[in-house]
């Protein structure tokens, strides 16, 4: 007969039946109203990742109209159950901003109370046929030899064929045995001779809201100061690791802070921020548990390294076409330049080696095969740079050497499309082993003197898909909910939204209906296939994709068909159809460039013409004749400059200030009238789509979204609506340990 499959999940001294529709503590069943008991199962089936109350109310009300006020009042109630407040996260941690997260560990147990009876009765059947059979040899091993016995069904069992048994029960334990004393003196010989210093890593979490974006462990290994991101403030926090006790050492401030960094005496900090505003990161020295900080140096790129005294330092300081490597004394005095290299191939972040000879550095290397980083290092005597290691990968960010100078700890993804982890490099063989396999991204790492505590940055994207009038006045609607993983939007001639989309674990190409409906993928290479535009005629949908190896500009049909590349170089990304759709512009870094370089081909094919140098992401006028872009002014590189030139020919048309008060965004797009340019500004803790006159008028803001994050954005034909990707990063910080 077949029975009807229940779930039990349990967490704590909870147990939750999913079937009955009840939650026990302990065996005992604590009464829940029925969207209590919804609410928590949807959190619990989640565990461990961010819902947002938009998704958890449409799930738990999906035929009502209700307010945010509802979802609140039974979060609390859960809470209430739980023991626990808002700041007591040992359940329900809340995502500020964003939603909720279950954050206890849940054990599934997917058996029913009916398959338990079932396997319970057969273990006790078999039991009892076991020893009716043993007995019935026992009585007649001792009856006389002229005495019967009837035994019913059970079968005769013959005393040479007990003692075989026996005899091979006994030896195959032994084997048993042997085999298991071989195959542990096995292991025991090749973790000696194979294991990497981090085979018995173990990994703790410290915050669970999403908002500790950078941290630094002290050399001690018994304190971490980590920031907390509340909007456009930063505030940083100081916590005991033995007690888990933190206190606030700096108040929030309208600032982003880009690294932390103990001095190796531990006693001070040095911080490098960027106050809001402002286009520059500035460095800064404060006592590290708190007070006055001083001005050391600007234009640092993000983050510093120490030499092992403290008496120095070396940071990366970028122009619009190179990427130096800079030596200075620890107060910022006596700069120098150890190292170049071209923007296209940058340094990323330095590390000091500890015997004080060699900066090993992350750099994103512009090569024919995708944008593969890599890992160097560079002499502190001569600035000879020689690479650490020949692994390449799709992405490197963090880097620390191990106490000992044996190796190096690096963040960083192999392909796209799976999360950055934790690598470590040996040296100087450089061998490569991946440290970490988890679901999320690892951003940073930071680690204790002795190298066996580390602190650790980890990430994960929440994104969806937005449509809205441009009209301040006008609400926004969500087209997808859940964490998702959305780059590149479009639309398309018919109205519809073309987008890319991680949603079957491979960067593809998707079209929807203008109302989130009708959702069909129209790419399924194992390739990344992303920043698509769709022509105006309605003919095609141009995109980027390294299928062919390298990155190039390919064109397929409007319903996917027939792919074929346009161009043939490397590095080749972010393409735009002219509005007559006879040419596909784009932006290159092909082998050997030194910067980005802007080109046009002809969308039926044919030869790629050079427009402009250093142009990112540009935008196309409405009547194809001009192109504008953001452009990093030369004389003062901190300041930034729009740029508009001749589509026809590349030369410059006009040049004007950005408004000081507006931070760099790479992505543009033209008003429908031409006279203005649309880009997203994050102010206040809440990105807009703001509008620069091209007139060199102020800039205004013309949307009231309240989004989060990052928005990548397109404008209709007719200029009326917007189709946005809204991108957040949350942030958490984790304490790896218990090296070998």
């Amino acid at each position: 007969m077949y029975q009807q499959k229940k779930n039990f999940y349990e967490f704590g001294e909870f147990r939750m039946d999913v079937g009955k529709r009840r939650l026990l503590r302990s065996g005992e069943i604590v009464p829940l109203a029925p969207k209590v008991f919804d609410l928590l199962l949807a959190l619990t089936e989640r565990s461990g990742k961010t819902i947002e109350k938009d998704e958890l109310m449409q799930k738990i009300w999906p035929d009502t109209a209700v307010e945010e006020n509802n979802l609140t009042q039974n979060i609390y109630t859960l809470r209430k159950i739980f023991g626990e407040s808002r700041n007591d996260n040992r359940f329900i941690a809340t995502v500020p901003g964003l939603g909720y997260r279950f954050v206890a560990q849940v054990k599934q147990v997917p058996f029913t109370d009916e398959e338990v009876t079932i396997i319970e009765n057969r273990e006790a059947h078999v039991t009892i046929a076991e020893t009716f059979e043993a007995d019935e040899a026992e009585v007649a091993n001792h009856l006389p030899p002229t005495s019967t016995i009837t035994t019913g069904s059970f079968p005769k069992v013959k005393e040479p064929y007990r003692i075989y048994k026996r005899r091979m029960v006994a030896l195959l334990t032994v084997s048993l045995i042997l085999l298991s004393a071989i195959t542990y003196a096995f292991i025991r010989y090749w973790r000696a001779t194979h294991s990497t210093p981090f085979q018995e890593l173990t990994v703790n979490q410290l915050t669970l809201t999403g908002t500790t974006p950078r941290a630094t462990i002290s050399p001690d290994g018994r304190h971490v100061v980590y920031s907390v991101k509340q909007g456009n403030r930063d505030s940083l926090w100081l916590r005991q690791l033995a007690t888990g006790s933190a206190q606030q050492i700096v108040p929030p401030e309208a600032a982003t802070y880009n690294s932390l960094t103990f001095s190796h005496d531990g006693n001070y900090l040095y911080l490098v921020k960027r106050k809001v505003g402002d286009h520059e990161n500035v460095l800064y020295k404060m006592p590290a548990l708190g007070g006055i900080s001083t001005k050391l140096a600007e234009g640092i790129e993000a983050v510093i390294a120490l030499s092992p005294d403290d008496r120095q330092m070396v940071f990366i300081r970028n122009s619009e076409s190179e990427s130096a490597l800079m030596i200075a004394n620890a107060d910022g005095s006596e700069e120098r330049q150890l190292a170049t290299r071209p923007i296209t191939d940058y340094f990323k972040v330095p590390a000091w080696s500890p015997d004080g000879k060699m900066i090993a550095c992350t750099i994103g290397c512009g090569e024919t095969f995708n944008l593969q980083n890599g890992l160097i290092g560079i002499s502190l005597a001569d600035g000879k740079q020689i690479p650490l290691t020949n692994k390449k990968w799709f992405w490197t960010r963090w880097v620390e050497w191990l106490a000992d100078g044996s190796g190096l700890l690096i963040t960083a993804k192999e392909i796209d499309s799976q999360p950055g982890q934790v690598w470590y490099v040996s040296y100087p063989k450089g061998e490569v082993h991946r440290v970490t396999n988890d679901s999320k991204e690892y951003f940073s790492l930071n680690s204790a003197a002795d190298s066996r505590k580390i602190a650790a940055i980890q990430t994960q994207l929440l994104s969806e898909l937005w449509v809205a009038p441009l009209n301040e006045n006008s609400p926004a609607k969500k087209l997808t909910f859940g964490t998702g993983y959305y780059s590149d939007v479009c639309f398309a001639a018919d109205g519809r939204i073309v987008y890319s989309s991680l949603e079957n674990g491979n960067w593809d190409i998707w079209r929807m209906n203008a109302d989130g409906t009708g959702s069909q993928r129209l790419t399924s290479e194992s390739s990344v296939d992303t920043h698509q535009t769709a022509s105006r005629d309605g003919r095609y949908i141009v995109f980027a994709s390294n299928r062919a190896d390298a990155f190039n500009i390919w064109r397929m049909e409007s319903d996917g068909s027939n792919p074929i590349p346009l161009t043939s170089g490397g590095g080749e990304k972010f393409p735009q159809c002219s509005p007559d759709s006879k040419w596909v512009m784009y932006y290159s870094v092909a082998p050997g460039d030194k910067a980005y370089s802007l080109w046009k081909v002809p969308i039926d094919g044919g030869q790629p013409v050079f427009l402009a140098r250093q142009a990112n992401r540009a935008s196309i006028s409405p009547d194809g004749k001009h192109v504008a872009f953001f452009a990093r002014d030369p004389k003062t590189t901190h300041r930034h400059k729009i740029l508009v030139i001749s589509f026809d020919n590349g030369q410059l048309e006009k040049s004007f200030d950005l408004s000081p008060d507006i931070p760099l965004v790479p992505e543009t797009r033209w008003t429908a009238d031409g006279r203005a340019l649309l880009y997203a500004v994050d102010q206040e803790g809440f990105s807009n789509i703001w509008m620069q006159p091209l007139d060199g008028s102020p800039a205004k803001r013309i949307t009231d979204l309240k989004l989060e994050g990052r928005l990548i954005f397109d404008l209709s034909a007719d200029g009326k609506n917007l189709v946005i990707t809204r991108r957040l990063w949350t942030f958490d910080l984790l304490l790896l340990s218990n090296f070998q």
